[in-house]
């Protein structure tokens, strides 16, 4: 019998990839940076090319989501024997890069998670150390900049950073521009002294959520007087949570330094207060917290030392309480602080505190924020109200009026004649009509169900209230949103049947009979009989 022994084949033929003619990752963030923007992508950039129409009843990740939560959170295990299938087939594609076996690995790494495989398999790269460096370099350059599809992306510009010879800058700032991939940039500039701090600083600018996370999680042993001073300013901010860089950037920018050195410094000042207000929100979550960081009494002394001019917002007004009732567990000894807080200072520390809080022109600050401030100021004046008995329901009516969303506050009354307001106005602004369109499965999740959401604050309190709001109800009871239907459900079983409209027993049999999830359709059931729900 004769054997046929194939020709290797190199270099890979670039007009026959495996993905066909589907446009690459790459091109669409590339075309989707818009010019003089900093940071992040233009708002089509964000739907990568290997997504499909979004379903609403299913929850979606925000881009990097996944990779950055099982990163914190989970317990990422590698499969021995996918590794090692792929680790073949890498081997095999550098010996002979023929259509088979680029299509092959590609296949294999698409069905993989490159979160998963990719630090085993570098292992074994760098332990067995027989590719072709060359060879390699030319296939995962390709697949980072031409593939449609993510996991190959994330997978080559894993192996592409562990490359040396060639400067791939442009390549891992342009894909960490979208968060998706800002992890796997961050970590391959990281793991090459050619690139330095100033590529990894300049990713960690562009990137808003998980990127940015990841970025600055790897510039936490920066010596760059620059970078320290961006940490403490900027770079603890993201869409996702400032607390999982809040302690990161205290510690590496020196805060309690960096606010001796800053006599007259008004943006240090509001970062530091943000810091120190997230550290304290942070403790007992996903991240470290106040009594991690090492220095914190010291900058927390040097920040209240400043003076009492500098303490002028409603937010800083929030802020000291915070502070002061999570100095004042720690000296009660039920929940203490760690690292430098020693009585001394910390007794020192809640008597300027209180001298702070003392100030006569408080009451003014948060009325004024009340009635004229952003978003964010009224957010932390409403918030503060009670601790100087101020009613803040006016102003969130006024607020909702004005178009802003206050639905939750409002309807925290027991004041019926204020319902009474809030209904009215409901009326007006949540379109009725356009969400009584009939049960189905949906969850209710995105931009695009804002009235349904604004529904549901409406209905979770209306049970307190019998006979008042039927109409929410009614529509409720129709709603699309399963959400929406369970709330509608519990407002007629907390009334009481005997505080029912006439017609409310028929609309709920026809809800009954329409209803597509068994859950809702049971507790419906038990309202009719009379029966209490759970």
């Amino acid at each position: 019998m004769f054997k046929f022994f194939k020709k290797s084949v190199w270099p890979p033929n670039f007009q026959n990839p495996p993905w066909g003619n589907r446009k690459s990752i790459f091109d669409h963030i590339a075309a989707h940076i818009e010019p003089g923007r900093t940071q992040g992508l233009s708002e089509e950039g964000y739907r990568l090319p290997d997504e499909s129409e979004a379903d609403p009843n299913l929850i979606s990740f925000a881009p990097g989501a996944m990779d950055g939560a099982f990163g914190h959170h989970g317990s990422i295990k590698s499969d021995d024997e996918v590794v090692r299938i792929l680790y073949s087939a890498l081997v095999s594609v550098c010996q002979s890069a023929s259509d088979y076996n680029v299509k092959s690995l590609y296949k294999l790494i698409l069905d993989s998670s490159a979160l998963g495989v990719i630090d085993p398999l570098i292992e074994r790269i760098l332990e067995v150390q027989v590719l072709d460096a060359d060879r390699l370099r030319e296939i995962v350059f390709w697949f980072a900049t031409k593939a449609p599809d993510r996991e190959p992306v994330k997978f080559s510009m894993a192996l592409l950073g562990l490359l040396r010879g060639s400067d791939d800058t442009d390549i891992f700032l342009t894909l960490g521009r979208h968060d998706e991939f800002t992890l796997y940039s961050a970590v391959a500039l990281s793991n090459s002294d050619a690139y330095g701090e100033e590529a990894l600083w300049k990713l960690a600018i562009a990137a808003e959520g998980w990127g940015r996370i990841s970025a600055v999680e790897r510039l936490a042993e920066t010596s760059s007087p620059e970078i320290k001073d961006w940490l403490l300013r900027d770079g603890f901010k993201n869409s996702v949570m400032y607390e999982y860089l809040a302690c990161i950037c205290a510690r590496a920018g020196d805060l309690h330094l960096a606010l001796k050195r800053e006599d007259d410094d008004p943006k240090l000042f509001n970062s530091a207060v943000e810091l120190i207000d997230t550290l304290v929100s942070g403790e007992g979550g996903p991240a470290e917290g106040l009594s991690d960081y090492e220095n914190g009494c010291a900058a927390v002394q040097v920040l209240l030392s400043k003076g009492d001019s500098k303490f002028s917002s409603a937010s800083h007004f929030w802020f000291l309480w915070k502070l002061k009732e999570r100095v004042a567990e720690h000296l009660s000894g039920q929940q203490v602080l760690k690292q430098d807080w020693i009585d001394k200072d910390s007794e020192a520390i809640a008597e300027k505190i209180e001298a702070l809080l003392s100030k006569s022109e408080w009451q003014d600050v948060l009325l004024d924020a009340l009635q004229n401030g952003d978003r964010q100021s009224f957010w932390a004046a409403s918030r503060s109200c009670e601790k100087l008995g101020i009613d803040p329901w006016q102003y969130f009516l006024d607020r909702t009026k004005a178009g802003e969303d206050y639905w939750w506050d409002l309807m925290r009354t027991s004041d019926a004649s204020r319902i009474d307001e809030v209904l009215a106005l409901a009326a007006q602004k949540i379109p009725l009509d356009e969400i009584a369109t009939g049960p189905e499965n949906d969850l209710g999740l995105g931009i695009e169900y804002a009235a349904h959401s604004a529904l549901d604050f409406i209905l979770q309190d209306l049970g307190n209230f019998p006979g008042k709001g039927w109409d929410f109800v009614k529509v409720g009871l129709r709603s699309p949103v399963i959400r929406n239907r369970n709330m509608a459900v519990r407002a007629l079983s907390a009334w009481g049947k005997d505080n029912w409209p006439y017609e409310a027993n028929e609309h709920l049999k026809k809800a009954i009979s329409d209803e597509p999830e068994a859950d809702v359709q049971n507790r419906s059931e038990n309202v009719l009989a009379g029966r209490e729900l759970d």
